[in-house]
C-alpha cells in the first residue's frame, strides 16, 4: 500500500493546483484528526496515521478543478484522481469526506475521523459542529431540499461525534483549546 508522506501529499496538491486557502484547510483536517486519532490510539484503538494524514492532506485535491469547470462533485473526482495517481486506499477515504458511508458502523476508522475532523473546520479555523452547520447552511441551504440534505449530514455527524467521543479521554468542546495549545 503506497501512502504519501508530507510532502508527497503538497507536490500531489501542487500538480493540481490547489489554492493556498484550500492548503491551510486541508493543514487545519488534520491537525484536528491528528488530535482525534492520537485520543483514539491512547485508547487502544488502532488508526494508520500515515494514511489518516494523507486522506486529510489530500480530501479536497478536486476541489478547484470543480470550481474552475464547474462539473463533478469534489469527493467523488477526488476519489479519480488519487486512484490516478496510484493511491487506492487514500482515494477510498477522500471519497467518504462530504458522505460517509459507513457512518453508524460499530468501529472508527480513518474515513470517520477524516469526516469528523472536517465538519470542525471552517477555512482555517477550528469551530464547533454547530458552527460549522450555521456556516453551511448560510452557504449551501439554497433551496428545502438542500436543507434537509444538511439538517440529514448533522444528524448523523452529531452521532457520530457521540461515537467517537466515547472512545476518546477529552469533550468536543475540548478540541479548539487543544489544537490552539499545539506548537
Amino acid at each position: 500500500m503506497i501512502i504519501p508522506d508530507q510532502a508527497g501529499c503538497m507536490d500531489l496538491l501542487q500538480k493540481y493546483q490547489t489554492p493556498h486557502h484550500i492548503i491551510l484547510h486541508s493543514q487545519r483536517v488534520w491537525e484536528v484528526a491528528k488530535l482525534v486519532a492520537d485520543g483514539l490510539m491512547r485508547n487502544n484503538h488502532e488508526i494508520d496515521m500515515h494514511l489518516q494524514r494523507a486522506s486529510c492532506l489530500l480530501h479536497d485535491i478536486a476541489k478547484y478543478p470543480c470550481i474552475v469547470d464547474g462539473k463533478g462533485w469534489h469527493d467523488e473526482r477526488g476519489e479519480k484522481i488519487l486512484d490516478q495517481e496510484g493511491l487506492p486506499s487514500v482515494a477510498r477515504i477522500v471519497v467518504q469526506h462530504v458522505i460517509l458511508r459507513d457512518g453508524n458502523g460499530h468501529s472508527i476508522k480513518e474515513e470517520h475521523v477524516l469526516y469528523y475532523a472536517d465538519k470542525r473546520v471552517v477555512h482555517d479555523t477550528v469551530v464547533s459542529l454547530e458552527e460549522r452547520f450555521v456556516y453551511l447552511e448560510e452557504t449551501y441551504g439554497v433551496s428545502s431540499k438542500a436543507m434537509a440534505g444538511l439538517n440529514e449530514m448533522k444528524e448523523k455527524c452529531f452521532k457520530l461525534e457521540k461515537r467517537i467521543f466515547r472512545l476518546l479521554d477529552f469533550e468536543p468542546e475540548d478540541v479548539v483549546g487543544l489544537i490552539e495549545q499545539i506548537p
